[in-house]
Formats: C-alpha cells, sequence, structure tokens
C-alpha cells in the first residue's frame, strides 16, 4: 500500500506545474478529502494512475528527478525515522535496504536497492524488474532523486559522488542529470550504481537515538510481517525449520539447501519480499 502522506505531498507538489488535486487525482478513485487521512493508502494500480497522471499533466520528462530530488522526509514515515535514528550513515542505509519494502511503491518489489564497498568507493546498486515496462527509467530517475535527498535528510550533508552508471541511453535531457548529480555520468552502463566515497558511510547521524531506531525498526517490521508473513510459503517454511531447530536457527546456506536453493538464491528472494534471513529467525525466536 502507498501511503497517504506521499499522495498529499505529490498533490501538493504538481501545484508548481498548475495542476490542481482533483485533476492528479482523476482515475484513482481517489477525493480531496481523503488526502487529510494519515491512515490511508492506495494500491499499486491506484499508484500508477496517479503516476501517470503526474507525468501527463506536468508534460515534464524530468520530472522523476523533481519528484525525487524534493520529495520530503515526512512521505517515508516510520521508515524515514527508522533511517534517520541511526548511529551512522552505513547503518541506515543497511536498514533502508531491509526495511525498503514498507515504503510501498516500487522499492523492495520492482525496484530493489542494495549495496556494496569496492575499495574505497561505496556502490548503491538499483535492480529492475521487468514489470516495470515503461515506468522503468522514471523509477529509477525518482529514486536516484530520492537517495539524494534522503541523504540530505538524515546526513545533513551531500552524499560525496564519484559516478553515476545508468543502464539505459541517454534521454533527450540527458545534460540535466548534471543538475543533481556532480561527477561523471555514464549511460548505457552494464549496471544501475550510484558510486560515493567509502569514507561518507562512517557519517554519525545528528539524531541517533539506539532505542529510537529500535522502535521504528519494529515498526517497520510489523507492516513487512503484516504485508508478506502470513500468505508466504517461503518465509512459512524458513519459520517452521527455525522452530524445529528450537529457535536457534540455522545458517543461511544450511537453511538454503533444506529449501533445495543456493544461499545466493535463498538471499535474493528473502530481498525481493524486504526481508532478511536474520529478520525472520529473531521474530521466530520472539514469538517462542
Amino acid at each position: 500500500m502507498v501511503s497517504m502522506s506521499y499522495v498529499a505531498w505529490l498533490a501538493d507538489f504538481m501545484r508548481v506545474y498548475g495542476t490542481e488535486p482533483a485533476q492528479l487525482l482523476h482515475g484513482t478513485g481517489v477525493d480531496g478529502l481523503d488526502l487529510a487521512d494519515p491512515a490511508a493508502g492506495i494500491s499499486d494500480s491506484q499508484h500508477i494512475v496517479l503516476l501517470r497522471n503526474a507525468m501527463r499533466l506536468s508534460g515534464d520528462p524530468t520530472l522523476g528527478l523533481e519528484m525525487g530530488y524534493n520529495r520530503h522526509i515526512s512521505t517515508l514515515d516510520r521508515f524515514g525515522f527508522a533511517m534517520m535514528c541511526c548511529e551512522n550513515f552505513r547503518e541506515a542505509l543497511r536498514v533502508g535496504f531491509e526495511c525498503q519494502r514498507v515504503v510501498g511503491r516500487f522499492s523492495g518489489r520492482l525496484l530493489f536497492l542494495s549495496a556494496h564497498e569496492e575499495s574505497d568507493t561505496a556502490v548503491i546498486q538499483i535492480e529492475v524488474a521487468p514489470e516495470l515496462g515503461d515506468l522503468t527509467r522514471f523509477a529509477i530517475e525518482e529514486i536516484l532523486g530520492n537517495i539524494l535527498a534522503s541523504t540530505r535528510w538524515i546526513t545533513g550533508h551531500e552524499l560525496p559522488l564519484r559516478e553515476l552508471r545508468c543502464a539505459y541511453p541517454a534521454p533527450a535531457h540527458a545534460e540535466v542529470y548534471r543538475k543533481y548529480f556532480a561527477c561523471p555520468i555514464r549511460f548505457d552502463a552494464p549496471d544501475q550504481q550510484l558510486r560515493f566515497d567509502a569514507g561518507f558511510l562512517d557519517t554519525p547521524l545528528p539524531q541517533a537515538s539506539s532505542h529510537a531506531a529500535r522502535m521504528y525498526r519494529q515498526h517497520c517490521r510489523a507492516l513487512i510481517n503484516r504485508d508478506v508473513r502470513e500468505h508466504d510459503e517461503l518465509v512459512g517454511r524458513i519459520r517452521e525449520l527455525t522452530v524445529k531447530a528450537g529457535g536457534r536457527g540455522m545458517p543461511l546456506d544450511e537453511c538454503a539447501a533444506s529449501l533445495s536453493l543456493s544461499a545466493r538464491t535463498l538471499r535474493r528472494k528473502l530481498q525481493e519480499r524486504g526481508l532478511s534471513y536474520q529478520q525472520i529467525i529473531d521474530e521466530v525466536r520472539s514469538g517462542l
């Protein structure tokens, strides 16, 4: 489910293009009164209608970049707070990627973020499911812009970029990328990657709070549980194996072998669900 706080923010943002909320919401089944309900949300299909309306009404080929770069941290709700309360940027990224499904849009379902280090360079990698179709570049541009914005919100600093790699041809508005990314930009690359100084990973966060971070992570995991657990056969089988092991859990590679999977495949399947193996074990332990 996509949060109504995001929809309300987008309605306000689109006023820059002279678009009224009623125009943006046309065909979604949502009206202006719904925007004031913080507990409400919209489905994936409604979200796609909303985005197509925004793209058509704005007439702006750079809309994805603009939306991502200007998006307020409040639209991320508990997910945003979970990241802001971490000790450093490294931990914030780990929590963000672990809980990315909570965002309720493409992230964690059709668009997957992960990170790794290559010597002194940190890499945020974006993988996209083919189901995104013609919305692929828009979704990538929006998430790229939002990575920059979220970094500013949670650290108080700009991300020290080294290179942007895009696995698609240079769009007609390629020159506009330089407004956002002060680094070499490579199109037609083999991967979607945002590369930056790895030293920045240890940047302390000004709003760090171990208690609050733990609380908001629990909130995020509860949302993921509600969305996935009861109807997911793979997660159910992992839970069963963990219970049989007395709640101790087993090494990921042993669990994967019991499920006739490779460790890499099991990790990827859980990532697609916005989950980690340790997260499932911890939840089983807490229920024993």
